[in-house]
């Protein structure tokens, strides 16, 4: 099943009481989903597959991205198997390193192109104590997309706002749920500068660079035909096909619009504190932002 067709399944916290029927029924389809996992694993030939994996943070565009690649031809995109709180992923956030790498495994196995990709989401990988090195050591041959938003601010409202209504993705059709954010500036400091160092981090491994795209949400947004034709597709040897738009965007209003103590946080929300833009070391890029 790919990571569109379970991003459409209800996500439950891990500590809701075991009585609730919606975690009784949540636990059937992880269940169902783990037996099948396991025969697709041991009666099922095992044929090469290029992995592909999207390195991303919590609101970084990579839902939008994962929607991109797997209306590409050959490519079958799985969302985030090391999610505990989807079906596909493990009973709980912190199973140890090896097991993690395989369920990755099991997850890619189980689809059938020859490119196989999911997303991997930076503090997830630290829940399993691995690192981009150990993906690497055991998936020699893959491929990465790393993805990222420019506007921290925008990152950091976006998931306060899916904290607050619940609502992760939105589909065509949906009605999107509005809320009003009372923003904490300490706060918001301390993500900008942990997320910044966060991809900082993800650009210092060199053998990345030679098997990998960087691109910002901004960019993706601005212009999906240059870096589907240009940038992704080639690191993928695909011929591109130009994908339906299947989500929505969720936040449009303002700034000014959805918080609540706006003037108090303003100076701060539009400073470079709140904007960040990586490249690799040296290299000039096609970089354009909505």
């Amino acid at each position: 099943m790919s990571g569109n067709e379970w991003g459409t399944l209800p996500v439950y916290a891990a500590r809701a009481p075991l009585w609730n029927p919606a975690r009784i029924q949540f636990e059937r389809i992880r269940l169902k989903h783990r037996i099948r996992l396991f025969k697709k694993w041991w009666f099922r030939a095992h044929k090469p597959y290029q992995p592909l994996f999207v390195i991303a943070t919590c609101r970084s565009g990579s839902n939008l991205l994962l929607s991109h690649l797997g209306q590409q031809p050959g490519v079958a995109m799985l969302g985030e198997v090391l999610c505990h709180l989807v079906p596909s992923g493990p009973r709980r956030p912190g199973i140890p390193s090896r097991s993690a790498i395989q369920h990755i495994r099991r997850c890619l196995q189980a689809e059938r192109s020859p490119i196989r990709g999911c997303k991997l989401m930076l503090y997830q990988l630290a829940n399993c104590g691995l690192t981009l090195n150990d993906i690497h050591s055991a998936f020699p041959h893959a491929k990465y997309i790393i993805i990222y938003r420019q506007s921290l601010a925008e990152q950091f409202l976006s998931q306060k706002s899916a904290e607050q209504t619940k609502q992760f993705v939105l589909l065509p059709g949906e009605k999107a749920r509005k809320a009003e954010l009372t923003i904490n500036a300490d706060e918001l400091r301390w993500y900008c500068n942990y997320t910044r160092n966060e991809y900082r981090q993800v650009l210092e491994h060199s053998w990345l660079r030679e098997r990998s795209v960087l691109l910002s949400y901004e960019e993706l947004t601005a212009d999906a035909d240059y870096w589907l034709k240009q940038q992704i597709c080639p690191l993928l040897d695909v011929s591109p096909v130009m994908p339906k738009e299947r989500l929505v965007k969720q936040n449009t209003l303002p700034l000014a619009q959805r918080i609540k103590n706006y003037r108090e946080v303003a100076a701060l929300l539009h400073s470079p504190v709140c904007h960040h833009t990586h490249t690799w070391p040296g290299d000039v890029q096609y970089r354009r932002a909505a």
